[in-house]
């Protein structure tokens, strides 16, 4: 197999994979059927107006301990909002604060959906959170445009992806960017009061988002959190100074948020915002009985309040005690009538719902038709009724919570044999049970296997069909590969079957909600069972060398003795320690109660000033040493090796770049901490390390050799460690000299391959520390630290072989993996750093590429980085010197003689092996990701499904789609560097053979 053939076999293994992945996701993560029908206004669906006007105010992020008074707290959040607490109390008649419980997933285009149509938005709907689409159900806003009503908005620009040319005006502003507190809140508080003034409209809405995005980049304990909700304070005080008695104003927010300012998921802080109802009418409410309500319940509640229809898809039930005003002597008769049409409204609905799908249990419709019939069947006191009313419409509320979620067992099937064939085949040709000269032919097989999967995913078949046709498919491919390719020579190791095992089970994990919630407990102990078991195995071929050797029996003293000479020993025990070390900077999920997450998530300029001792010795003896050490490293192990000699473009872009990147992320750090800066001073630092990793990649793919040929004559300019052993490769076509000085020297021709690795690795690093931010920067230090004490393990364990070791790719896996925790990270929605996406940037992308590429690698930053560093592990083999020898000593010889430059020597050997390399690694990936999606089928009922299961998934997918787009990228520099290399060495023939 050549490389070029081995690079479409892997991408073929890929695409079939991923393809089973989206099949599955198809059947898995489906939305409900979404009813386009509208209701239409009539005497029938709706009441007289009680109200000319409604305000309708966002504070995005508003949490209902921020509004609500609690005077013994001095937390930054608390007892801001004193003009909302003044109305509570002198008018407390026409005011109402409840607890606006959200439905998650508490993310804001999810919300704004619930919020408008009255439907409960399912989980698949987050993906679409930042790309927002069209609401294509009935909605408040859609009633207004029905009933020719003038809507004003202004605010958060969702609005108007959601609801394009449905307002009379509007003042759109851009909001994704998380580090913008100001820019939305100062463009709505500038056309708010003057529009209220104009009083033309039915329904204004307002969306500020200063204290979303000020929870993000601060969180809510913070005094910049103050100051925002300070000011949120004064513009309900000018809101309720201009607005008239015929106006409803509803202050909102439509999630909470977590200790860290996140939101998405279902914790207490996340679903808990606040409803604040005021007006200057003469009405009055009822004694306050609800304290409590579903953010859904509004939509019922404003829509009869304004006299509008209730949407057709809505399921809330109206809050009673805004509907009534007991100074009128009709106010139950008003109630009961309210009650009836919204209690009428759902009805349809579920009826019409029904006739569309067979989601909704017969038994719990039996339920309700009873319940139904006893609302018309019995004239009971208003009291009662009333109550049978609200039960009913909690009843249906309560069973499309249950069974929302619709899965289509077909596609999730056929998704899941797709990938577990992908694996059981790509496993087979890769581990030595079929011949290598499989490859094509299971390649082959694989695209027709998914070509069978993708037919039955569109066709009308029942699942038990589709697994009775893949699985005959599946087994004739088997037998036919197995007769005809099938070979017994290259049996696994005890050492890889044990590391497989261990692979297995932790894949398993994901079936139990414990150990996912502490999969970074899981990982750590995968990492060290396998390191020992590497470890124990070196261990018995000393003893059987050292036996062999002396021909006596190794007793206890002499073991020992010989263990503490050896280096792997020295290496075992450090990158333990490393290993250990990195959990500091862990995240904390919110289901493990106790656990505190690292301070060094939070960015030194976001801690407040009692920390400022703690943020200067931070800055100066971590994040500072922990940026410009792996510059320094690599460019010393370079100098060593004589590959930072001469003027090549690479030599060049490594002797300046690397530590100019590093100064770039420095001050990047440093100027947000820095007030009185402008935006593109703050982002320049930033943008320019992105232009700096980009022109590296490019002179890698360009021109990849860090090597120099010095001239017969000239003075050696480095270590005589280059390459004198070129000779011996080219010797034979090389006329002898009688005078060796007249030789030409090749500097650093013998490490040629890892020195650019290394380069790129370094380059990415500090792009991934930049991105990650300043408390991330030393937990990548300890991955790059504990990347390189395996790979100097990995030379001293294969100093006789040429292949990689299964046990040490998949020790590589787990040691990626477990970075993505001790990187800050959690495979959760809350846990997602969003800010990530906008660093260097100070407006909106005007695409989702960039921002997407941005998160991607943040979130992924440890697959970004034991990825493109994956061939290390063939190459090193190949040099035969550790690193620890690089720095070391100047005199470290390569083991093998050739160095490197033995890899073009047999140039289908080592294609086989690069192969192989990656085969395994990514095997290894979609294993795991196995393991999430059988857990995520399994256990599809589950009552964690959405708040653990899927989210591990989700993490899971992008992942493994991550990770195989950076390793065709990183196959494909090893390919155009081992071509390099070959020109660069029959360039050296012609020109120096007699």
């Amino acid at each position: 197999m050549n490389f070029h053939s081995g690079l479409v076999t892997f991408t073929v293994f890929i695409i079939t994979s991923v393809v089973g992945l989206l099949i599955f996701t198809r059947g898995f993560l489906l939305s409900r059927i979404a009813i386009t029908n509208s209701t239409l206004p009539s005497t029938n669906t709706a009441l007289s107006p009680q109200y000319r006007k409604a305000i309708l105010i966002i504070i995005d992020a508003l949490r209902f301990d921020f509004v609500d008074f609690q005077p013994s707290s001095n937390a930054y959040y608390h007892n801001k909002l004193t003009f909302v607490h003044n109305l509570l109390t002198e008018n407390s008649k026409q005011t109402r604060l409840y607890n606006f419980v959200a439905d998650p997933p508490t993310t804001t285009m999810q919300r704004l959906k619930g919020l408008t149509t009255g439907g409960l938005p399912t989980f698949v709907d987050a993906g679409s959170n930042f790309a927002s689409s069209e609401i294509n159900e009935d909605n408040i806003i859609q009633q207004l445009v029905y009933a020719n009503e003038t809507c004003v908005f202004m605010g958060d620009d969702t609005w108007e992806s959601l609801f394009p040319k449905r307002f009379s005006r509007s003042y759109p502003f851009p909001s994704f960017n998380v580090h913008d507190l100001h820019t939305v809140d100062g463009g709505v508080k500038t056309h708010l009061v003057p529009e209220i003034v104009k009083s033309d409209f039915t329904l204004l809405v307002a969306h500020f988002l200063g204290v979303d995005h000020c929870g993000h980049r601060y969180g809510p304990n913070h005094p910049a959190m103050a100051e925002k909700l300070s000011e949120m304070n004064e513009v309900l005080r000018s809101v309720v100074e201009v607005m008239d008695n015929e106006t409803l104003l509803i202050v909102l927010g439509d999630h909470g948020m977590t200790t860290t300012g996140d939101h998405g998921g279902d914790s207490s802080d996340e679903i808990n915002a606040a409803l604040l109802v005021h007006t200057k009418s003469e009405v009055t409410w009822p004694v306050q009985e609800q304290k409590e309500v579903s953010q859904i319940d509004l939509v019922p509640t404003l829509s009869l309040l304004l006299g509008l229809p209730i949407p057709y898809s809505n399921l809330g039930s109206l809050i009673p005690e805004l509907i009534q005003n007991t100074n009128t002597p009709t106010s139950e008769a008003n109630l009961l009538a309210a009650l009836k049409l919204n209690q009428k409204q759902i009805l349809n609905y579920i009826n019409h719902y029904s006739q569309l799908s067979n989601d909704l249990p017969k038994s719990q419709m039996a339920v309700l038709d009873e319940m139904e019939r006893a609302l018309h069947s019995s004239s009971s006191e208003a009291d009662l009724q009333r109550i049978k009313y609200m039960t009913y419409m909690r009843k249906v509320k309560d069973m499309c919570r249950e069974i929302w979620a619709k899965f289509d067992d077909k596609l999730m099937l056929i998704g899941g044999l797709q990938v577990l064939f992908s694996i059981v085949l790509q496993g087979c040709s890769t581990c030595g049970f079929l011949a290598p000269t499989s490859s094509y032919t299971v390649a082959l097989l694989q695209c027709s296997l998914t070509v069978m999967s993708l037919v039955l995913s569109y066709l009308t078949v029942t699942p038990l069909h589709c697994l009775l046709i893949l699985s005959a498919m599946f087994s004739i491919i088997i037998v036919y590969c197995v007769v005809k390719y099938s070979q017994v020579e290259n049996c696994l190791s005890l050492t890889d079957m044990l590391s497989i095992l261990c692979l297995v089970l932790y894949s398993l994990s994901s079936l139990s909600n414990s150990l996912l919630i502490n999969e970074d407990k899981v990982l750590h102990f995968s990492a060290q069972s396998i390191l020992m078991t590497i470890y124990l195995s070196e261990v018995i071929k000393l003893v059987r060398f050292q036996m062999t050797k002396t021909k006596e029996k190794t007793t206890s003293l002499m073991l020992l003795k010989l263990l503490l000479k050896s280096p792997i020993t020295y290496l075992f025990i450090i990158l333990s320690v490393v290993v250990q070390l990195s959990q500091v900077f862990r995240a904390c999920r919110e289901e493990l109660i106790g656990c505190e997450t690292s301070l060094f998530l939070t960015p030194l300029a976001s801690l407040l000033q009692e920390f400022n001792s703690y943020r200067n010795k931070r800055f100066l003896l971590l994040t500072m040493p922990s940026v410009f050490l792996p510059a320094y490293a690599v460019k010393r192990i370079l100098k060593v090796r004589g590959n930072l000699n001469g003027h090549s473009v690479l030599v060049i872009f490594v002797s300046y770049a690397l530590y100019t990147m590093a100064t770039l992320c420095l001050a990047d750090w440093v100027s947000a901490a820095i007030p009185f800066l402008h935006d593109w001073q703050r982002t320049l630092p930033a943008k320019s390390t992105y232009i700096l990793l980009t022109v590296g990649i490019s002179i890698i793919l360009i021109s990849p050799l860090a090597v120099y040929l010095s001239s017969p004559k000239s003075k050696p300019v480095s270590y005589n460690t280059s390459v004198p052993s070129i000779y011996k490769y080219i010797k034979e076509t090389l006329s002898k000299t009688e005078d060796d000085s007249e030789r030409p020297l090749v500097f650093g021709l013998s490490t040629v391959y890892s020195a650019t690795y290394l380069s790129l690795l370094v380059m990415v690093s500090i792009y991934l520390m930049l991105i990650s931010g300043d408390g991330m920067s030393f937990s990548i230090t300890l991955a790059l630290l504990a990347l390189v004490l395996f790979l100097d393990t990995h030379v001293l364990c294969n100093q006789s072989n040429t292949r990689t070791s299964i046990s040490h790719i998949i020790y590589w896996f787990v040691l990626c993996k477990y970075y993505f925790y001790c990187t800050g990270h959690q495979p959760t929605i809350t846990n997602i750093r969003w800010d990530a996406a906008f660093h260097g940037f100070s407006q909106d992308h005007d695409n989702m590429v960039v921002p997407g590429i941005l998160l991607f690698t943040s979130t992924f930053s440890s697959q970004v980085i034991f990825t493109v560093s994956l061939p290390l592990l063939l190459i090193v083999t190949e040099s035969g010197i550790t690193f620890y020898q690089s720095v070391r000593s100047p005199k470290a010889r390569s083991l093998t003689g050739l160095g490197e430059i033995s890899l073009t020597r047999q140039e289908e050997t080592t294609s086989n092996n690069l192969y192989h390399l990656y085969s395994i690694y990514l095997l290894a990936n979609l294993v795991k990701t196995f393991g999430a999606l059988l857990s995520a089928a399994i256990l599809r009922r589950h009552l964690m499904v959405w708040k653990i299961f899927a989210p591990a998934f989700i993490y899971e997918g992008a992942s493994f789609i991550l990770t195989s787009l950076i390793s065709i990228l990183s196959y494909i520099i090893f390919i155009r560097l081992h071509k390099a290399v070959k020109y660069y060495i029959r360039d050296f023939e012609l020109e120096h053979v007699d």
